[in-house]
């Protein structure tokens, strides 16, 4: 006789979900930390049952600081949660600098499904990240077609980022790449204050070279300029656009 599986149990497809060997052990306090599926945009709308099971049953591979990137976050033909820290999505031109593509933050994604390559990673902050198979994902999406098209706006968005990152890399000086990248990040990442928009992303000049494909020097130099025309406030927190510098300024501000 067939045994009737319980409410709410994940399909018997789930169980691939943690097939990735979690390499590096856990952060100690930091992991309990993470960030829960339900506060994930795509899984938002899955039954509470569900996305407890998935807290409960996933990998979750820890990378930290001064430690190489754990093969698990490169694996072919999954999806993956950055469930807390920071990491920095880039590509490489040929024989050109590495740009940052994307900043990736708690609740974002990345994906290795299909034929994509996997991504070239770079640690922000100790991070720990879900990797979730396609045969999982395929099963939660067959049951909950809802995640599909949640998956498709999360695609939809990041093709949108990356036209704006084309677009801002585009310009000629160095000065004009780095102001139009710290609004980009800042409009997406930043916190409301009232000096403007604060992007708590405290980088080197080098990584932030990294961030307009451009040297140390030109870097450097172009921040001085941002400051003396009042367009970046720079302190150890981190970098604020003031919001005079954006156009138009946000609704009931100034």
């Amino acid at each position: 006789m067939a045994t009737v599986p319980r409410a709410g149990t994940l399909p018997a497809a789930l169980s691939g979900a943690a097939d990735v060997v979690e390499e590096h052990p856990p952060l100690g306090a930091f992991v309990p930390g993470r960030i829960e599926f339900g506060r994930v945009g795509v899984f938002a709308g899955l039954p509470e049952a569900q996305l407890a099971q998935l807290d409960r049953s996933l990998p979750v591979v820890a990378w930290r600081q001064g430690s190489p990137m754990p093969a698990a976050l490169a694996r072919d033909d999954c999806l993956f949660v950055v469930r807390e820290g920071r990491l920095g999505l880039f590509e490489s031109p040929a024989g050109g600098h590495p740009v940052l593509i994307a900043l990736l933050e708690r609740g974002s994604l990345y994906s290795t499904l299909g034929s994509a390559p996997a991504p070239t990673l770079r640690l922000f902050e100790d991070c720990s990240v879900s990797p979730l198979s396609r045969r999982a994902v395929a099963a939660l999406a067959a049951r909950y077609p809802s995640l599909a098209l949640t998956l498709a706006d999360a695609l939809t968005e990041r093709a949108a980022m990356l036209r704006e990152t084309v677009a801002a890399l585009s310009t000629v000086r160095v000065e004009d790449r780095l102001r139009a990248r710290l609004h980009q990040l800042a409009e997406r990442h930043g916190v409301a204050t009232a000096e403007g928009a604060r992007l708590r992303l405290v980088l080197t000049h080098a990584q932030w070279g990294d961030v307009v494909g451009a040297s140390r020097e030109a870097v450097s130099a172009s921040f001085a300029r941002l400051r003396a025309e009042g367009a970046v406030i720079t302190d150890g927190d981190g970098v604020v656009i003031p919001w005079a510098d954006f156009a138009p300024p946000p609704e009931g501000e100034g």
